[in-house]
C-alpha cells in the first residue's frame, strides 16, 4: 500500500509539472502575442529554470529577446536553440538577422573545405538522428547479410557484398558524425558576449594590455578558464582576456 502511494503521489507530481511547464510556456506565447515581451522572457525563464529545456523554447526566448534589441540575448539564445537541433530552419535565419545588428564586423579566417563540409554535415542531425540512421544502416548491413547467407544467385549475393561494405563506411562515417554532435551539445566552449562592451586584455589581470575591444552579441571561443577570466579565441585569429562574467556560455 505504501509503495503504491508513493508511485501514485510521484505519477501526480509530475504530472503536475508537465501541467505547470506548458502552462508558462502558452503564457510566454500570450505575452509575445500581446507585444509584452518582458512578460514573454519572464514566462519561458521560469521554465528554464525548472531545468527543461527544448529548443522551441530557447528560439521564443530568443525572438522576444531580439523584439527589445537585446541582440545578445537574442544570439545566445538562437545558438542554443540550434546546439539542440541543428537543422532548426527558422532560428538559423534569426540568428543570420540578429547577427547582423552587431557592431564587431569579425573576419573569419578561411577554413579547409573538408572541414566545413564535414561541420555541415554533422548539423544535418541532431545526436538523437545520427544514432537513427546509425540504426538504420546496420539493420540494411545484417539482411544483407541474411540474404548472402540464404541467396542462390551469385550475381544478387555480389552486389550485396558490395552493398554491405558501402553501408558499412556510411556507418562509420555517421557514428563519427554522432560523436560530433553530441561532443557539439555536451562540451560547451562557445559563449556570446552579452555586456554592451567588453576589454580583451592581454593577461588575466585588470591592469594589463588592453588589446581590443568587442561589443555585444560576438561570439567567441573559450580555450582555458582560470580565476574569474576566460582565455578567448575569436574567428578573426585573435586571442586575449576577459572576465568571466561579461560573456555567457552557449
Amino acid at each position: 500500500m505504501k509503495k503504491l502511494f508513493i508511485i501514485l503521489t510521484l505519477i501526480l507530481s509530475c504530472s503536475l509539472y508537465a501541467q505547470t511547464t506548458q502552462q508558462l510556456f502558452e503564457k510566454g506565447n500570450k505575452a509575445y502575442a500581446q507585444n509584452d515581451y518582458q512578460g514573454a522572457i519572464k514566462a519561458y525563464s521560469s521554465i528554464l529554470e525548472s531545468g527543461n529545456t527544448s529548443a522551441e523554447l530557447y528560439y521564443n526566448l530568443g525572438n522576444a529577446y531580439y523584439r527589445i534589441d537585446e541582440f545578445g540575448m537574442a544570439i545566445l539564445n538562437y545558438e542554443r536553440a540550434l546546439r539542440l537541433k541543428p537543422n532548426f530552419r527558422d532560428a538559423r535565419q534569426n540568428l543570420e538577422l540578429a547577427n547582423t545588428k552587431t557592431e564587431d564586423e569579425i573576419s573569419v579566417l578561411p577554413e579547409l573545405f573538408i572541414t566545413r563540409w564535414y561541420r555541415s554535415i554533422v548539423a544535418v542531425f541532431s545526436p538523437a538522428g545520427w544514432k537513427a540512421i546509425i540504426l538504420i544502416f546496420i539493420t540494411l548491413i545484417i539482411s544483407l547479410g541474411l540474404f548472402i547467407h540464404f541467396g542462390s544467385s551469385y550475381e544478387w549475393r555480389k552486389y550485396a557484398l558490395i552493398g554491405i561494405l558501402v553501408l558499412a563506411l556510411a556507418t562509420l562515417i555517421s557514428i563519427f558524425c554522432c560523436i560530433s554532435a553530441s561532443r557539439n551539445i555536451t562540451q560547451h566552449t562557445n559563449a556570446i558576449v552579452t555586456s554592451p562592451m567588453l576589454v580583451v586584455k592581454s593577461s588575466p589581470e585588470n591592469s594589463s594590455v588592453d588589446k581590443l575591444v568587442l561589443h555585444e552579441g560576438t561570439k567567441v571561443d573559450i580555450e582555458e578558464d582560470l580565476d574569474g577570466w576566460y582565455k578567448i579565441h575569436i574567428a578573426d585569429g585573435n586571442t586575449g582576456w576577459v572576465v568571466a562574467d561579461e560573456v555567457t556560455i552557449i
